[in-house]
C-alpha cells in the first residue's frame, strides 16, 4: 500500500468558512502529532483536496503559509515536504502576542475600507508614491533590515490612507506609528528568527497584489486582500502560540 492509498488519519471534518485555516491547523495537528514526520513528503495536493473535501486552490494556500511558517518546504516538480523546525523558539519582543493582535485588529478595522476608498479615489500622483514606497519596502526586504521593513510598511500605509482621503486615520498613524513598526517586526519576532525573511517576503506579495489591486481601481479585490491578510497574520498569532506553548513543555520535560 502507498501513502497516497493509506487511510487518512489527519483529515477530519473540516468546515465550509475559513477553510484554509482549517487545513492549515489540521496539518500542523498531524505534524505534531507524528502522523507526518520530519522528511516526509505530504500527499499530493489532489489527495490532501480529496481528503479534506476542498479544492486545490485552497490547499494550496494552505501550503504556501506553512511554508512561510518553516512547517514545510515545496520544492518545484517534487512536493511538500514536513522540515524540522524544533529548534527554532521565538525570539524575545518587546510586545506580547496580546498586544500585536489588538493593534492589527484596529488597524483591519481602519485599512480593510480605506482600501477600497483608495482603489476608488487615487489620484495618478498618488499612485505614483505608493508605487515609489512599495519599491522602498521590496528594497527594506531584500536588505533584511526589520526595521527598515517596517518603516517602509508603514509609509506604505500612511499613502494608503492619503489616497483614500482618510485624513483622521492619517493623523492616527503617523501619532501612533512607533507602535505599529514595533507590531510589525513583534509579529515577525515572534514567528521565530528563521522565518523573518520568508515573513518579510510573504507581506511583499501580498502588498504587490493589493497594491495592483488598487491602481486598477478593484475596491472589491482591494478589500479581500486586506482580509487575506488579516486572516494570515491571524494564522501566526496562532502559530507563535503554538510555539510558546510546545517550547515551554519542551523544556519543562527536558532532562535536568
Amino acid at each position: 500500500m502507498t501513502k497516497e492509498s493509506r487511510p487518512n488519519p489527519y483529515a477530519g471534518q473540516i468546515k465550509p468558512h475559513y477553510l484554509v485555516d482549517q487545513v492549515i491547523t489540521a496539518i500542523q495537528d498531524a505534524i505534531d502529532k507524528g502522523v507526518f514526520k520530519v522528511g516526509d513528503r505530504l500527499p499530493s495536493e489532489a489527495r490532501l483536496g480529496a481528503d479534506f473535501g476542498v479544492g486545490r486552490s485552497t490547499i494550496r494556500e494552505a501550503l504556501r503559509v506553512l511554508s512561510h511558517l518553516n512547517r514545510v518546504e515545496t520544492r518545484t516538480g517534487s512536493g511538500s515536504y514536513v522540515v524540522d523546525n524544533s529548534r527554532f523558539e521565538p525570539a524575545p519582543s518587546e510586545m506580547s502576542l496580546d498586544e500585536v493582535e489588538a493593534i492589527y485588529d484596529f488597524r483591519y478595522t481602519i485599512e480593510a475600507p480605506a482600501a477600497e476608498q483608495a482603489a476608488l479615489r487615487h489620484t495618478s500622483r498618488q499612485m505614483k508614491t505608493i508605487r515609489r514606497l512599495l519599491a522602498e519596502t521590496k528594497r527594506q526586504v531584500d536588505l533584511l533590515d526589520m526595521d527598515g521593513v517596517a518603516a517602509a510598511d508603514t509609509d506604505l500605509h500612511i499613502a494608503i490612507l492619503e489616497a483614500a482621503g482618510s485624513s483622521v486615520a492619517v493623523e492616527v498613524y503617523q501619532a501612533q506609528r512607533h507602535r505599529w513598526e514595533q507590531a510589525l517586526k513583534s509579529l515577525i519576532t515572534l514567528t521565530g528568527p528563521i522565518v523573518k525573511t520568508s515573513s518579510a517576503h510573504a507581506i511583499q506579495i501580498l502588498h504587490d497584489e493589493l497594491i495592483d489591486a488598487i491602481e486598477r481601481r478593484d475596491g472589491k479585490a482591494a478589500v479581500r486582500l486586506v482580509h487575506r491578510d488579516r486572516d494570515e497574520v491571524g494564522i501566526r498569532v496562532a502559530m507563535a502560540r503554538r510555539n510558546a506553548t510546545t517550547g515551554t513543555r519542551r523544556r519543562a520535560t527536558a532532562p535536568r
